[in-house]
């Protein structure tokens, strides 16, 4: 496999990256080992996660609950509304797919997800992190756990406030939350 990134590819951290594949589409990440990847506790108010682990672990908790699965274990379903996190294991190679449903356009607007979450800058600033969970259907787990407070908190700095001062996501096409967003009609 080759170390080198393209436009597809990009790096997520010391030896994690991620890249897009066709046919089917969906997101690729690999992490060499040299530190762990790890995805912090959020959920997904209209979208499902399907993971499927090449190889290596990744301890994958849903709702409170963990479980360590590799590639003998199939596909890892996380349903909208559940909140989530993964993480692989130091010093073990992890190659990690994933789609989402509904539909390749969910999975289109989750690779453009990612590209926003991960443009420069975008993760050390809170408010451009919230804008991007914003427009990308995600929610951060808060201490107390409060599903309408972790909403609202999003709603509010990432939808308005970040807005309001000047904040704009890299790549406007992000609009995952249908429910939100819905999609235009076509005459």
């Amino acid at each position: 496999m080759s170390t080198s990134l393209t436009a597809d590819s990009w790096p997520l951290g010391k030896g994690i990256s991620m890249s897009v594949l066709q046919n089917p589409l969906r997101t690729r990440v690999h992490a060499t080992g040299e530190e762990p990847f790890n995805v912090p506790p959020h959920w997904h108010l209209f979208h499902e996660e399907h993971h499927v682990i090449l190889k290596g672990r990744i301890r994958i908790t849903q709702d409170g609950v963990a479980h360590v699965v590799g590639p003998e274990d199939g596909e890892v379903v996380t349903p909208a509304g559940v909140v989530h996190s993964i993480e692989s294991f130091a010093g073990e190679e992890t190659i990690i797919e994933e789609t989402t449903r509904p539909g390749v356009d969910t999975t289109a607007q989750k690779i453009l997800f990612f590209r926003n979450m991960f443009a420069p800058g975008v993760l050390q600033s809170f408010l451009s992190t919230m804008q991007v969970f914003y427009y990308g259907d995600a929610y951060p787990v808060l201490p107390l756990g409060i599903r309408w407070f972790e909403w609202l908190m999003v709603v509010v700095m990432g939808g308005w406030v970040a807005g309001l001062l000047g904040y704009q996501i890299p790549d406007k096409r992000l609009r995952l939350d249908q429910r939100r967003f819905p999609p235009k009609k076509k005459d």
